[in-house]
């Protein structure tokens, strides 16, 4: 409220009051009367308390304001815009601007409705939060009843408690704060919501305020208060003193014993005669109210037992209530320990168990998620390191690669296999060119991983033991023999023969080239295992074998960079499958092993 208002005028023609309507008429009393006032600059409803000034400043309805403008925002205590002190036509009086809340105050409330359970867990919760927040700002509040509760509500229609009236308040001192009780009371107050140490005018603690609250919560749950006079036509001075004598003597009704828990035990903490025997703080009343101590009790129970994977939930539901109870965040943390190592030492098993198996490969991804969780784990380290030794001692087995555009060799698989056919290759020493191996001869040699190795002028025949299916086998064979005889006709004279001598045996040898110059190979392993054209020029054949062979050593290399070892192996063998002499495959090969 950043208007200032000069006169009583002013501050009337913005905020109409009408003293004689009693339809305005919120509340009236020894401190003053409460309209209800439509705010003319901001168009909304606002109740404006007036009390008339008496000279004495200390207890005015300004020093009241001011008093409770020094506490910080809370949204379970009610807050005055403002406060103008201004002369009228018959008195000095002072003005005080609050927000109107159409609910009015608890009284109002109960009387009005009856409340379910979520609506009195919400206003006792409320009403608590609110006093621990004035007794931490060291105000004592003096008259705390349902009137002095204002009601508001959020956005999802929920009562909200809004502590208002601080007239009797007083902030506590230095001094007076480092007793454990002090001298404040004066005998005033509201006589069915005063405690005993008010009415014998002894010394007061903050705990005076919960007396009151044991009252007022009685009162929320039974709809009537439990210090009443029984004689309703005796005088009202005769039915104080029968109040006061029984709170005093704190006669509790015989009714409590019907109002459930937690609500009858916070009644009982809170009305009791001495002082320093009843409740000293609203967290105590707070943790009764949820039931903090019985789920403290269970989940330290579950956790003595060793069930700490059922007890944690336990305590988290206290944290979900209280996010820094001490208690809770200790055994939480607890448990979260032995959770924790208990889920280490079950992976270690298993890597162990891997390990021990031989399956390396299982074992060091386990160790790894062990690391994971706690990197300066030593037998985990440990056992990573054994492992990556071991897989890098262990022979690489090429895989089988699948056949595309660019894959140099596949060997099918087949269940009915037979024994390949003897293959001969046909060597002559007589000359140095006669040495050289035939064209065909190269193909073959190259294909099966066999280079050709000149010797004397003999028939020399080698048998490759090697399995193809014979599905596979039938066109090989059929291309390979019509291929030969198509190179040995169209290149060189044929001079038929019918055997070769050979240590003073026969043997069959079939066509041998007459002496004369070989021409270069016309087909390559490559070609020939992939059924190439036979009229493609030797060159062109040099040419797909050479080009296949840097493919393969292009994988090989992305493979190793790649730190894919296994792969980059197998394209280097791949390689050498095709061409044997390259002595760039087999460098890098023997790197990579």
């Amino acid at each position: 409220m950043t208007q200032l208002f000069t006169s009583f005028s002013d501050f009337k023609r913005r905020y109409p009051i009408r003293p004689n309507d009693t339809g305005a008429l919120l509340g009236s009393g020894s401190y003053g009367r409460v309209f209800r006032v439509e705010d003319q600059l901001e168009t909304e409803w606002v109740a404006i308390k007036i009390s008339e000034f008496k000279g004495n400043d200390t207890k005015s309805l300004k020093a009241e304001v001011e008093l409770a403008q020094r506490v910080p925002r809370q949204g379970n205590i009610a807050r005055y815009d403002a406060c103008y002190r201004l002369e009228t036509d018959t008195s000095v009086s002072d003005f005080a601007i609050m927000k109107y809340y159409p609910d009015g105050n608890l009284a109002d409330l109960l009387q009005r409705n009856t409340l379910t359970p979520t609506q009195i867990y919400d206003i006792t919760q409320g009403i608590l939060l609110g006093l621990q927040h004035l007794h931490r700002n060291r105000i004592v509040h003096r008259d705390f009843k349902p009137a002095n509760i204002l009601i508001s509500r959020d956005n999802a229609g929920r009562f909200i408690p809004k502590i208002a009236d601080f007239g009797l308040s007083r902030l506590v001192t230095d001094e007076e704060l480092d007793n454990s009780d002090f001298d404040l009371s004066d005998g005033r107050g509201t006589p069915s919501y005063k405690a005993p140490e008010q009415i014998e005018g002894s010394r007061v603690s903050f705990n005076l305020d919960l007396w009151a609250f044991g009252v007022i919560l009685y009162e929320i749950l039974t709809g009537e208060k439990p210090f009443r006079a029984d004689h309703r036509n005796s005088t009202e001075q005769s039915a104080r003193r029968e109040i006061e004598k029984k709170i005093i003597s704190v006669e509790l009704p015989t009714r409590i014993e019907q109002i459930a828990e937690p609500y009858a035990s916070m009644i009982r903490r809170c009305l009791v005669r001495g002082i320093h025997q009843r409740v000293r703080k609203e967290s105590e009343l707070l943790d009764l109210l949820d039931a903090i101590p019985q789920l403290l009790a269970e989940a330290h129970n579950l956790a003595s037992r060793q069930q700490h994977e059922q007890a944690l939930p336990v305590f988290e539901r206290v944290l979900a209530k209280r996010e820094h109870h001490a208690e809770a965040e200790k055994g939480a943390a607890q448990c979260r320990a032995v959770l924790g190592s208990q889920h280490l030492n079950r992976l270690l098993t298993v890597a162990n168990d891997y390990a021990a198996a031989q399956r390396f490969e299982q074992a060091k991804a386990t160790y790894e998620q062990v690391l994971q969780l706690d990197p300066a784990h030593t037998e985990a380290g440990r056992g990573l390191a054994q492992c990556v030794n071991q897989l890098r001692s262990q022979p690489v087995a090429a895989p089988k690669p699948v056949f595309d555009d660019t894959d140099l060799y596949h060997e099918p698989e087949t269940t009915d296999v037979y024994p390949t056919p003897v293959v001969s290759v046909i060597e002559r020493g007589s000359s140095a060119v006669a040495n050289q191996p035939t064209p065909v001869q190269t193909a073959i040699v190259s294909s099966l991983g066999t280079p050709a190795q000149p010797t004397t002028n003999q028939l020399v025949i080698r048998t490759m033991p090697r399995i193809i299916p014979w599905w596979v086998l039938t066109p090989v064979a059929a291309s390979l023999g019509v291929l030969f005889l198509y190179y040995q006709f169209r290149t060189t004279p044929v001079v038929p023969t019918n055997s070769v001598s050979n240590g003073g045996e026969n043997q069959t040898a079939g066509i041998v080239p007459a002496p004369g110059p070989v021409a270069k190979p016309l087909i390559t392993g490559e070609v020939l295992l992939k059924g190439t054209d036979a009229k493609t020029t030797p060159e062109a054949a040099a040419k797909i074998l050479s080009r296949r062979i840097d493919v393969a050593m292009d994988k090989a290399r992305s493979a190793y960079a790649g730190k894919d070892y296994e792969s980059a192996i197998m394209y280097c063998k791949s390689a050498l499958f095709l061409d044997p002499g390259r002595q760039d495959v087999a460098a890098f090969l023997l790197s990579s092993e």
